[in-house]
Formats: structure tokens, sequence, C-alpha cells
């Protein structure tokens, strides 16, 4: 589902399966610019060719919607990631519907016959790791937009999914200016704490009885290592993969004696109070010392997972305080 951000095993496996203070979130884009026709868009099996913008858009990826509402266009059709929310939309983009009530599409698999009753005038799937089966099959519905290449299928960035979805949509030059305008802002922050600037991190769950740790291409940690922080050599050997994660064994817990551990569960959850009284983790520094941070499975999380254009605001006023409080190494400050 570095979909990721995460890999899409490990979104479903997890549950999951991952500015200074006070700038406000992006601002809906207002009227349509004009965009010459046909509009081509490259991806991953060809280039899909629209005769002009969509108005009917339906999502088979996992987490494109925040993109296409900061760009004025609510989908018909919305594939759900996590997080049970009304109409596969969280709370940082809910105003942005403006009373659209898009179809809510399983996850577990796609479900061809209820995209196609949509009527959509284009189907995409940039976080969703199609095949070329899944793409033929959708493609013989409605003009549909994979994933950028075949592999990373879950590292795409927030970026490229935004000026994607501006490119369906027509609107480049809007796309560019969210961009733009959300990238000042995490460089912003970053200066104003130059206590992340090398320190190393790890974006990890406990789930199942599974640990994961993800690397640096998952979506949470693209945007933690914008700010700064960098996950290790290691981490991200162990991580190279299409799914963006490592299956992490007791055996190596050392992995996690970093600066900074990011869990994406609250510490009350099963997997986590479970590595709360295991000795292998809490005599780690990064424990003893506080410097762990558990975002628990719901708003929090759900922020720093979708890393969108929408969520990013969020992390930046409310998660970044917190990974500051914890990163001192102070008990008495931890977040």
């Amino acid at each position: 589902m570095a979909i990721s951000p995460f890999g899409r095993r490990a979104f479903l496996a997890a549950g999951l399966t991952l500015v200074a203070a006070g700038c406000a979130a992006p601002t809906p884009a207002s009227a349509p610019s004009p965009a010459a026709s046909p509009i081509s868009v490259p991806h991953a099996f060809g280039v899909t060719t629209l005769p002009a913008p969509p108005a009917r858009v339906v999502l088979v990826g996992f987490k494109e919607q925040d993109a296409f509402l900061a760009l004025g266009t609510a989908p018909v059709g919305i594939r759900e990631w996590f997080g049970g929310k009304p109409n596969a939309v969280w709370p940082w983009a809910t105003s942005y519907l403006n009373g659209a009530q898009p179809t809510v599409l399983p996850r577990a698999d796609i479900a061809y016959e209820q995209v196609a009753a949509l009527r959509p005038d284009v189907i995409v799937g940039l976080t969703a790791g199609l095949t070329r089966e899944q793409y033929d099959r959708l493609s013989g519905i409605a003009p549909t937009v994979a994933q950028p290449t075949e592999a990373g299928d879950y590292t795409i960035t927030w970026q490229e999914i935004t000026r994607t979805a501006g490119r369906i949509l027509g609107k480049d030059a809007e796309a560019e200016r969210l961009v733009a305008d959300l990238e000042a802002r995490i460089v912003q922050t970053r200066t104003a704490h130059p206590e992340f600037a090398g320190a190393s991190m790890v974006l990890a769950s406990a789930t199942g009885g599974q640990h994961y740790l993800f690397g640096p291409g998952a979506t949470g940690a693209q945007l933690l290592g914008q700010l700064g922080l960098t996950v290790p050599d290691e981490v991200a050997r162990l991580a190279d993969n299409a799914d963006a994660y490592y299956i992490l064994s007791p055996e190596r817990f050392d992995l996690l004696d970093v600066d900074l551990a990011v869990w994406s569960e609250a510490a009350t959850d099963e997997g986590p109070a479970a590595l709360l009284v295991d000795p292998l983790y809490t005599r780690l520094p990064v424990h003893a010392e506080g410097r762990d941070v558990f975002l628990g499975l719901d708003r929090d999380n759900g922020a720093l997972m979708f890393a969108s254009v929408l969520s990013i605001p969020m992390v930046l006023d409310e998660i970044v305080p917190r990974l500051s409080r914890a990163i001192d190494g102070d008990p008495a400050t931890a977040a």
C-alpha cells in the first residue's frame, strides 16, 4: 500500500496494511485552467490519452483522493485503504468534498463491476501496483492511468501524485502551485528544527506478532526524510524491495537503536504493548531515553501514512512537535 508509502502487503498486515505551526492547509484550486486537448498521461504500461479533462474520476489506487480533492475534483469512487472513514476521505480533506459523496470501493480486490457502474471518464491507479492484466481489464471499462513504473509501485512521491492528478484534470499549473507552496512549508519546518538534521530514524509497525521497518521509499519515511531525518543504511538495504519494508526479528532489535523511532500504532495497542514489556526493546537507549513516538492508528498516523498534499500540513503542525520533544533524549519531554 513507499504506496508508499508502505508496501501493500504490509499495509494490509498492519491494519494500515505510515510549516511552522499555524500554517493553513492548501486551499482548493478554483476555476480550471484552460487545457489543451487531448491530454496525454504516461505511465508504466504506456500513454493514456484523454479527449478532455474528465468529470467522473474513479480511483483504484489507495491514496490519490487528496490530490484530486485539492484540485477541486471529488472522485465518484475511491478505493478504501484503511481507517474506514466516510467516503474514504479523512478529516483533513472532508471540507474539499463540497457535499459530494464518493462511492467507497473495497480494499482487498478491484471491484470491476462496481467501477464500471460508476461510468468513469478515467480510472486512476497510481498507488495500486496494477498488473498488466488488471490494467488491461480496467482499460476495457475506461481510459486508465497506472503507476509511473512497474518497479517501485508503492514509492511514488506526493509531488508526483499531485502533478499527475493535475495533468489528468488539465490543471498542471494549479498542481505545480500546490507542490511549490507545500515544499516551501516543509523547508520552513526543516529550518525551524535543526535537531532533525542528519539524525537517524526508523519508521516502524508492530502488529499481528510481526515487526516491520520501512525503507526510505515508504511514503511516511519520504516525508520524514524531507525534514532532515535519515533511515540508517542497513535498514535502507534490508527494505530495498518493491514493498519498501523489512520484517524485523527480535534478534535484530539493534536496528531500532536510532535517534528517533516512530511507531505507527499507539503504545497501548496490542503489538506495541507486547514490545514495551520485551527487554530486548526496553533496554535500548531509544526507549529508555523516551526517543520513541507511538502515533496511534487513527488521525495522526493516517496523516503521516498518506503524506499527501492535504495531510502533510497536519503532520507539520501536530506530529513534528512530538518528534522534536522526543528526539532530545529527555524522558520528561517525551511525546
